[in-house]
């Protein structure tokens, strides 16, 4: 009898070790997807790069509380991400394995006298243990969460209840001390596209304001231009300024052009780009209708002094602050700077799925909404900015949207990464290819790929033909790449004065072959031949890649 025990025994462990066994071998990545988690919390705003990420379990180690099975999942999710990127996370993972973590049903929870307040107060305290060393400041996501989470607790009367809700009252909105706002975080909040702390009314109008006065402004570049950087389309225009002599801007006299508001509204976002003083500002001119400023190089004083933390400019604000019609903004020196006007009831019909440019994190929910901005200028602004437009075919403002189902015309991205965001790196348009047309003469077909050789490439096609609108399932379809200058009539345009009549030319250079098939309805094979012409290309390799809508 004692013997078939021990055998019973051993055979329990056996199970009970392989069932162990089992869940051990499910990655944080897969337990996060199926989302069986004790923990309620859905996004504990952990951070992604190494610095951060350590300090926030250094932070938690201190504390000595327990954290969340989701939690801890959510962490060693991102020291995962950054071992795949190639770095040495070692002495994260022997942080990550001094954690303490609970992972209890309700009924272990009630046995050990574990409320399910408790765990949410103890969930808010270690958020709150990181937010501090991150000197207070939320993203107005964040900022949300936790407010729900104590809402939740609204009828719970302690100390270390109130100690929240003391310290929730300090919380920065991207830089930007929360009781300065109470009223945006009242019952009658409303979020927007594009402003987070909240907006005022709907629909559009007419601007009345140029963003730049009129003698300082040499041309304007419309919408669907391409570079090494920008595959698909363009979905801003590029306002040059007089002088502009290339693409690097002056340095030194950022304060000659001053940039101004179209029309009134409330500027919603500023960020400031690659870690230097360049910033994009979001002005909400209603809860739907926004224009948009990229390269701005200085902001103005007023714009300063309501953002700054002790003289210092936040890398990001979403402050409200009010702006009247032809207030300005900030100022640019000799060069350029980027515009757009978005109008969240107008959606463009030429995406095949919206879904392959919203994602919240890394897309770019405006783009299915940026329309033609010369539609929305009174006269007789808007005849001025056309007079210094360089298209001069309809819509004058440039075109995005390409897109035909079943037919290979229009933007694509290797199937499997994440649609236009990419797969998180910085150069994310290397998995974009473009088929459109080109945004100064529209009558050219342009073939931008994310990475010929080395780099973004835009070629022309020789012969002009067929056109991609017309070519479906089931065609294999050679295009000779060349390169191509614009003309405006015979005399080759140098790029930078203003000019009438610009058409584009092909060069007579073969630079490769591209090779499509378009295998299902938003399925498309493609392949591309450096230096090689089409009767040198007798059908796809192995290098062939599948792209997707």
């Amino acid at each position: 009898m004692k013997k078939e025990s021990i055998f019973l025994l051993a055979i329990l462990l056996i199970v009970y070790g392989c069932s162990q066994g089992a869940d051990r071998a499910k990655t944080a990545e897969e337990r996060l997807a199926e989302g069986k988690y004790t923990d309620q919390t859905t996004n504990h705003m952990t951070s992604s790069d190494y610095i951060s990420l350590e300090r926030g379990i250094d932070t938690l180690l201190q504390a000595g509380n327990m954290i969340g099975d989701r939690h801890y999942d959510e962490l060693e999710a991102a020291v995962n991400k950054l071992e795949r990127e190639g770095v040495d996370v070692s002495k994260l993972r022997e942080k990550l394995a001094k954690l303490v973590v609970y992972s209890r049903t309700e009924e272990e929870k009630n046995e050990i006298g574990i409320s399910d307040s408790e765990s949410k107060i103890k969930d808010l305290e270690n958020q709150f243990s990181i937010i501090k060393e991150n000197n207070w400041q939320v993203s107005p996501e964040g900022y949300n969460q936790i407010r729900e989470k104590l809402e939740e607790l609204k009828d719970i009367n302690n100390e270390r209840v109130n100690n929240l809700r003391e310290e929730f009252s300090k919380l920065k909105v991207g830089g930007v001390h929360e009781e300065q706002n109470t009223a945006q975080t009242s019952p009658g909040f409303k979020m927007g596209l594009m402003a987070p702390r909240g907006c005022e009314g709907n629909g559009s109008f007419l601007l009345g304001t140029s963003p730049i006065a009129l003698e300082d402004l040499q041309k304007i570049l419309p919408m669907g231009i391409m570079s090494t950087q920008h595959i698909t389309p363009t979905d801003h225009q590029y306002f040059h300024t007089i002088d502009f002599a290339g693409p690097k801007e002056d340095e030194i006299d950022l304060d000659r052009f001053k940039i101004y508001a179209p029309a009134d509204g409330e500027i919603v976002s500023i960020g400031r780009l690659y870690e230097r003083k360049d910033y994009r500002i979001v002005i909400a001119h209603t809860c739907t209708f926004y224009t948009i400023f990229i390269h701005i190089d200085k902001l103005a004083d007023r714009i300063v002094n309501a953002i700054s933390q002790n003289g210092v400019i936040p890398e990001y604000s979403w402050e409200r602050i009010p702006i009247k019609e032809g207030e300005v903004i900030g100022t640019i020196g000799i060069g350029k700077f980027d515009f757009s006007v978005v109008d969240e009831n107008v959606t463009l019909k030429g995406f095949a799925r919206r879904e392959t440019y919203d994602d919240k994190e890394k897309g770019e929910v405006w783009k299915t909404h940026t329309v033609d901005t010369f539609d929305y200028f009174k006269e007789p602004v808007r005849s001025q900015l056309l007079a210094k437009n360089l298209r001069k075919t309809p819509p004058y403002g440039g075109k995005i949207d390409y897109d035909i189902d079943g037919k290979i015309v229009g933007n694509w991205f290797v199937e499997g990464t994440g649609g236009y965001k990419g797969l998180g790196q910085w150069d994310y348009w290397e998995t974009h290819l473009s088929i459109v047309y080109d945004g100064l003469d529209p009558e050219h077909i342009v073939v931008s790929i994310g990475k010929f050789e080395e780099r973004g490439e835009q070629f022309e096609v020789r012969g002009n033909a067929p056109d991609p609108k017309d070519i479906g399932t089931g065609t294999l379809i050679k295009y000779e790449l060349m390169p191509y200058d614009y003309y405006s009539g015979n005399a080759k345009w140098d790029g930078m004065n203003y000019a009438e009549n610009i058409k584009a030319r092909n060069k007579d250079e073969v630079r490769g072959t591209a090779l499509f098939e378009l295998i299902e309805t938003r399925r498309l094979k493609a392949e591309f031949f450096p230096r090689k012409s089409a009767n040198q290309v007798s059908g796809f390799t192995a290098n062939a890649k599948i792209y997707e809508r």
